[in-house]
C-alpha cells in the first residue's frame, strides 16, 4: 500500500472534524456598524427676490471709431449696446439702472443708464438693442460686457442654501430632516441669489433640511445633527 493511501483516511478524518466545528458556529456573520452621516442644518426661508435680466454686448461702434481721434481724452461718457430679447426689451425703460461687468476684469462692475431703446431690425429679429450710458473715469471695457437690469421683484419666494440642493439622476433633490433620517425630496428650483436658490415646490416654508453633507445622503440615511 502506497504512503498517500495510508494517509487519506486520516486527512479524511481532519477534513470531517472542520467542519463540524464550522457547523457549530454563528449562522450569520456580524453586520458592520450602520454608517451615520454628520450633517447641518437650516430651515426653509421666505425671502423676497430681485428678478434680472442680463445680456452680453460690447461698447458701440462709434466710441471705439472715436479711440482712434489722437485728440480725444478718454475721459467722459460712453456707450455699451447689449442685444436683450423683445420681450425683456419692452420690460425696460429709459433711465434704468444697468450693471456693467468687463469679462477680463472679473469682480469689477460699474453702473450706467438706459439711453435708448432701439426697434427690431426686422420682424424675424427676436432680440432689441439696449444703449446704456457709461459715465466712469476710472473703468473702460476691453472686450465683452455683460449688463444686468432690475425687471422686478419676486415677494415670499421660498429660498434654501444653495448647497441644500443636490443634483441626482432623476433630477434636483432636497433631503429634509424626518427624525434621526433624511428624507429625500424632489424639487423644482428657480432664481439664484447670493448663495440662496429659489424653491418652487416640493418644500414648505419652515422645513427643517440638511445643508452640509446634503450629497452624501439617499433617502432614509441616517444622519446626525451637528452644530453649524
Amino acid at each position: 500500500m502506497s504512503a498517500f493511501a495510508r494517509r487519506t483516511p486520516r486527512l479524511v478524518a481532519v477534513a470531517l472534524v472542520v467542519l463540524a466545528i464550522a457547523a457549530c458556529g454563528p449562522d450569520k456573520q456580524a453586520k458592520p456598524p450602520e454608517r451615520i452621516v454628520s450633517v447641518t442644518t437650516a430651515k426653509v426661508e421666505k425671502k423676497d427676490l430681485v428678478v434680472t435680466e442680463s445680456a452680453v454686448g460690447m461698447e458701440t461702434a462709434l466710441g471705439m471709431a472715436l479711440d482712434y481721434d489722437p485728440t480725444r481724452t478718454r475721459r467722459g461718457t460712453f456707450y455699451v449696446r447689449l442685444p436683450f430679447p423683445d420681450h425683456v426689451a419692452q420690460r425696460l425703460r429709459p433711465g434704468q439702472t444697468v450693471t456693467l461687468s468687463d469679462f477680463a476684469q472679473p469682480g469689477q462692475t460699474v453702473r450706467g443708464e438706459i439711453r435708448e431703446i432701439r426697434p427690431a431690425l426686422s420682424a424675424t429679429t427676436l432680440s432689441r438693442d439696449v444703449i446704456v450710458a457709461v459715465a466712469n473715469d476710472n473703468w473702460r471695457p476691453t472686450g465683452s460686457i455683460r449688463g444686468e437690469v432690475t425687471v422686478g421683484v419676486k415677494h415670499d419666494a421660498l429660498v434654501v442654501p444653495e448647497i441644500a440642493v443636490v443634483l441626482r439622476a432623476k433630477g434636483s433633490v432636497v433631503y429634509a430632516i424626518n427624525g434621526e433620517q433624511a428624507k429625500e425630496r424632489p424639487v423644482d428650483t428657480g432664481i439664484v441669489r447670493d448663495g440662496m436658490i429659489e424653491v418652487k415646490k416640493g418644500l414648505q416654508a419652515d422645513e427643517a433640511i440638511v445643508v452640509d453633507g446634503a450629497a452624501l445622503l439617499s433617502d432614509g440615511a441616517k444622519i446626525k445633527v451637528r452644530e453649524p
